[in-house]
């Protein structure tokens, strides 16, 4: 069976309202949790010059996991009701 990898969109709504330092702090702690995942692909530089999204590739068997890591890290952020997350095929 082939892996198929899901592309995840997290869209800051109103990203001048929330500041970049929050969004890239929020990315940061999102990159550290799967650095050493090889079913998640995150790239830190990405997240660096991130503003008003953050993208992540995932396989498509780890993506449920993946989603229940990114509300911890929003709530832990408190930025649950600041974004939109967007799920399509890579």
């Amino acid at each position: 069976m082939k892996e198929v990898q899901t592309r995840v969109r997290i869209r800051f709504i109103d990203w001048e309202k929330s500041t970049i330092h929050r969004i890239q702090n929020f990315g940061e702690d999102l990159w550290r949790s799967y650095r050493a995942n090889n079913r998640v692909e995150i790239d830190l530089g990405e997240i660096d010059r991130a503003r008003d999204e953050i993208i992540f590739l995932v396989r498509d068997t780890f993506l449920k996991k993946s989603l229940t890591e990114v509300h911890r890290l929003l709530k832990v952020h408190l930025m649950e009701s600041e974004v939109v997350i967007d799920i399509e095929a890579a």
